[in-house]
């Protein structure tokens, strides 16, 4: 997995960003959000390349979070507050007890760590409180709506989030079938209220004088196939059309 703008965003907002190399308190130099890799005294650099530094500087973290993947299945939230607590602690191994340590004890956990030099820093204790707060905030489900190709098969979902299944559907002035596992028929026959229609190649209905399969077909305007005996009679261009078909 990688780190969200809204993990970047959390790690931001507690980082602060210099754009000439400093010292930190351990004696490190330091440029950046917090960026420690190669920085010499007097060195200068734009807020575009503060920002890739710290893009670049997730790696090692979003790996040490994503081994422990397997076990706990991280969603977004839960992943993003864990890279940036090992972006600033060093590590998830003590936190999560190497794996051990259930969801509920992690989230609990997170608090402890915060202090420096053996005391309580209040811009720590802030920083584990939004990361505790991102790592229990739920995943809202983005519900499926319109066109969605899946496996191979298209689907129409409705803004409940739900398929049309087993049903007609009226789209851009055209009738689609979906089955019952919401699939649009399409290159088939559909037989429907003991009339038959064809679906076409897009999964559209037709209607009017067809070709299907090296025959010809006469679909009336709701796209029934007519039985009964028709006349064809040219047009003023010489072609065929069938008189029972509106324009």
């Amino acid at each position: 997995m990688k780190i969200s703008e809204n993990g970047l965003k959390l790690i931001r907002s507690f980082e602060g960003c210099r754009l000439e190399a400093y010292k930190c308190p351990a004696g490190v130099w330091t440029i950046g959000w917090g960026h420690t890799g190669n920085v010499k005294a007097g060195q200068r650099i734009t807020q575009a390349e503060a920002d890739k530094m710290l893009t670049d500087d997730m790696g090692p973290y979003e790996r040490n979070v994503d081994k422990y993947g397997t076990k706990y299945m991280w969603n977004q939230n839960e992943f993003d507050a864990l890279v940036s607590f090992a972006y600033n602690v060093g590590s998830i191994d003590q936190l999560t007890a190497k794996g051990t340590r259930s969801r509920a004890e992690i989230s609990e956990k997170i608090l402890a760590y915060n202090r420096g030099g053996g005391k309580i820093l209040a811009g720590l204790t802030r920083r584990r409180q939004a990361e505790q707060k991102l790592f229990l905030t739920p995943i809202s489900e983005q519900k499926k709506k319109g066109w969605q190709q899946e496996d191979g098969d298209w689907k129409y979902y409705l803004g409940n989030g739900e398929p049309v299944r087993n049903d007609w559907y009226w789209y851009d002035d055209k009738w689609y079938w979906f089955d019952g596992a919401g699939r649009m028929v399409k290159n088939t026959w559909y037989k429907y209220k003991d009339k038959w229609y064809y679906l076409g190649a897009d999964g559209a209905m037709l209607t009017g004088q067809q070709t299907i399969d090296g025959k010809w077909y006469v679909l009336n305007e709701d796209g029934a196939m007519v039985t009964d005996p028709v006349t064809l009679t040219p047009d003023q261009d010489g072609a065929l059309t069938w008189p029972g078909l509106k324009e």
